[in-house]
């Protein structure tokens, strides 16, 4: 046996205390515990104890992002040129199972309106293990996830790119099997959607529940040097905010935090909800979006053009939201979203053959 669990043994005893002196680590030894485990280091023991010990005493906001900070500490980048800022869109790695997945053309809209959105999703990631944007994506015929080369010149021709963990953080990918046999979600399922491979990329974060997230994502976002996220309530926790008037949006900034609800009355949307987007099946899914990008109204529409204009709103906060929405519904009048659709379908047609 190797003799790296000495070496994070100290770890394990310091985080493990009694019940009644169990604390956050600080965020340095967080950081080099994660590290460890990434490495190889800590045996799959010492390891799922590690994460289980911190859901149970839950984990703080400086704890989070030395997690989050160990997990950067090996992300491989995507090289983007000078240009817009790029606006990095992640939710639930275990991804959704009652819904229809919106957020994958929300973001290719939103690249279609000139913005430039990396799409950061998971495969088989537990513990739902459920539909991502990147199902969504290959179910309209696009190849995702992208290596990161094809990452690099899809996000410079069409705005948009679409990557896992298998390519800029193989690590964590190599975690999975350990993450079904802790069963439950642990400070992973949350610091992976704070990790960016483009360096000084905008997050947008979606959660599923209010508390602790809107709590400690900001301070968490913040000490990992984002200088703009946006943090909000999404469908089954994915990057999918919904039009329904009453879901948190927190835009976090190094000054601050400010909370909003959106009335999409005022944006000229009708109001939309989960139970607006029933799953069924592939088929469905596909024509329904396929049907929202040529312009057939309700709910997925309104969704879609929602999510596509907080994307381009996070680059361009001076711009009311309201236009963000007309460039959106734009991008889909004239084409131009279809035309991106296009495009990367035959990219990964010609990967393909």
């Amino acid at each position: 046996m190797s003799e790296g669990w000495r070496e994070f043994a100290p770890y394990l005893k310091e985080l493990a205390r009694g019940p009644d002196s169990l604390q956050d680590l600080d965020p340095e030894t967080a950081r080099e515990a994660t590290e460890l485990i990434l490495r190889g280091v800590a045996t799959p023991a010492q390891a799922a104890g590690f994460f289980l010990i911190g859901r149970a005493k839950g984990n703080g906001a400086g704890e989070l992002a030395g997690i989050a900070r160990g997990l950067a500490s090996l992300v491989r980048p995507i090289e983007v040129p000078e240009g817009p800022p790029v606006v990095a869109v992640s939710g639930g790695f275990d991804g959704k199972l009652r819904t229809t997945n919106v957020g994958a053309v929300s973001s290719l809209v939103a690249a279609a309106a000139g913005g430039r959105v990396v799409v950061l999703a998971g495969e088989d990631v537990p513990p739902k293990s459920g539909r991502t944007n990147l199902d969504a994506l290959r179910n309209l015929g696009v190849g995702a996830p992208q290596t990161l080369a094809e990452a690099t010149a899809s996000l410079a021709e069409d705005g948009l790119a679409a990557v896992s963990p298998r390519s800029y953080l193989p690590e964590l990918d190599g975690l999975r099997q350990l993450r079904r046999e802790m069963v439950r979600r642990t400070a992973l399922n949350v610091a992976e959607k704070l990790v960016s491979p483009v360096a000084g990329a905008r997050m947008m974060v979606g959660i599923t529940h209010r508390r602790p997230f809107l709590e400690t994502m900001p301070d968490a976002l913040r000490a990992l040097g984002v200088e703009r996220a946006l943090v909000y309530q999404a469908v089954e926790g994915s990057d999918e905010a919904p039009p329904d008037g009453a879901s948190s949006l927190l835009l976090v900034t190094p000054r601050g935090d400010k909370d909003a609800r959106v009335a999409p009355e005022d944006l000229g949307l009708g109001r939309a909800t989960r139970a607006d987007i029933p799953w069924g099946g592939e088929e469905a899914e596909a024509e329904s979006l396929l049907g929202a990008l040529s312009g057939e109204e309700g709910p997925v529409l309104d969704m879609i053009l929602y999510n596509a204009a907080l994307r381009l709103w996070l680059a361009d906060e001076e711009t009311p939201l309201a236009e963000h929405v007309r460039r959106a519904r734009e991008a889909i009048s004239t084409g131009a979203a279809s035309a991106v659709l296009d495009r990367m379908r035959r990219g990964a047609a010609v990967r393909g053959g």
